[in-house]
């Protein structure tokens, strides 16, 4: 691996196949129903190999960290390439009729001459979370930050503060599907071996009262989940399915084929189970670092050392059925108008549980547009449009055995009576 300027935060993106990186936006799944599993078989040996996305994507230098958007037609990673203000920085390809487009680079707020890589998508895709390392506000070495995505562009980051940051290194951020809970990796005191699994539970947004944005979430003081997860080794990455109980984790702690193995562990409401090594066809004894799946779960992407690349470290797609799951997120897009002018209305866009009325997903439309976006990530939701002046839309969505994954959905908000 190369020699980077932070260590302890390239450690943290360097070792085994990493299976963080799924986030929100990495083909989000449903649970099973009764029986029915939510993997397909593993496929042979022969079909484990990885297509380099190519020179608009890769470059001689180090590629890895890919984050896919849902729709699949965005990457986000990180490269330590020429053309941005210094150090690792994110960049950004858009994929045009299938065709990956020249990445450019993010530029500020969100680059700085520090590191900095992408980690995990809110809900709606509107706001990620990414590492940085060293920076001003900064309360250790590396610390977790949140970005949002507007009209104007991406925001100043916000670092996430206490309790998730501490004086030591904060890094890799996953969260499950309705963004309650949020898992990272840590050297803070209190762990098992050098870098630690823990575990952050969101309070609730009291029901009735308004979502909160990302940025605004509490955090509840994080947990380790002890040796049933973490080592005195390294756990420097973990990924929580959308059920917010399936943990993917990488660990050198509990032997396997490679200097970092993934490993599988499913939390029963009480204690998770004893972890279970992916094998040979995701283990490897190089650096495969990082999958991420869109929502349509076609292929992963992932960040490889493997012979043939580019450069020091490329991006790669991959089939890998076993591993992406057959139940998908829906990503509901559309536009909110006003109902008898046809004008854009700026929205509060908000998805509830039907049966919890507890609210798990939240975005605004563009008021110059109207345009939003939201991922849905179970069954069944409530899709509630508010703006003031305007009446308050409310629609129920069934989206069991929904084929599509989008779904395009324009709402008219009928204005209140002066």
């Amino acid at each position: 691996m190369p020699a980077l300027k932070f260590n302890l935060f390239r450690l943290c993106l360097s070792a085994g196949i990493l299976a963080a990186g799924l986030g929100i936006a990495a083909g989000l799944a449903q649970e099973p129903g009764p029986g029915e599993d939510v993997f397909a078989a593993p496929p042979s040996e022969a079909e484990n190999k990885g297509v380099n996305l190519g020179p608009n994507v890769n470059s001689e230098f180090s590629d890895f960290g890919p984050v896919i958007s849902a729709d699949g037609n965005f990457l986000y990673f990180t490269s330590d390439r020429p053309g941005g203000l210094a150090g690792q920085e994110f960049w950004v390809s858009e994929r045009v009729n299938g065709v990956w487009q020249p990445a450019k680079n993010l530029g500020p707020p969100v680059n700085t001459p520090g590191d900095e890589g992408p980690d995990v998508f809110s809900t709606a895709e509107d706001a990620l979370y990414f590492t940085a390392c060293n920076r001003s506000d900064g309360l250790g070495g590396c610390d977790l930050y949140i970005t949002r995505k507007t009209k104007e562009g991406w925001t100043a980051p916000l670092n996430l503060g206490k309790p998730i940051n501490t004086a030591s290194n904060e890094v890799n951020a996953s969260i499950d599907a309705t963004g309650a809970i949020l898992v990272f990796a840590s050297d803070r005191p209190g762990g098992l071996g050098n870098y630690d699994l823990w575990i952050s539970r969101r309070a609730k947004n009291p029901i009735g009262a308004v979502p909160l944005l990302p940025e605004h979430f509490r955090w509840g003081t994080p947990e380790n989940p002890g040796p049933a997860i973490n080592t005195p080794g390294w756990e420097g990455v973990g990924f929580l399915l959308p059920d917010g109980k399936t943990l993917y984790f990488s660990s050198t702690g509990r032997g396997g084929l490679g200097k970092a193995d993934i490993f599988k562990s499913i939390f029963d409401g009480d204690n998770w189970s004893k972890p279970e090594n992916l094998g040979e066809i995701i283990n490897t004894p190089r650096d495969d670092i990082y999958f991420s799946l869109p929502g349509s779960g076609e292929l992963a992407y992932f960040s490889s050392d493997m012979r043939g690349g580019r450069g020091r470290e490329d991006i790669y797609s991959i089939s890998l059925p076993f591993l992406i799951p057959r139940r998908l997120v829906h990503v509901v897009r559309g536009f909110v108008r006003d109902g008898k002018s046809g004008g854009a209305v700026a929205a509060q866009i908000t998805l509830l549980d039907p049966k919890t009325r507890q609210d798990f997903a939240y975005t605004e439309s563009d008021p110059e547009t109207g345009a939003y976006q939201i991922i849905v990530c179970k069954s069944e939701a409530e899709l509630v449009v508010k703006a003031k002046r305007y009446q308050t839309f409310s629609e129920p969505m069934a989206l069991a055995g929904q084929a599509k994954m989008l779904i395009l959905k324009d709402v008219e908000l009928v204005p209140l009576s002066k």
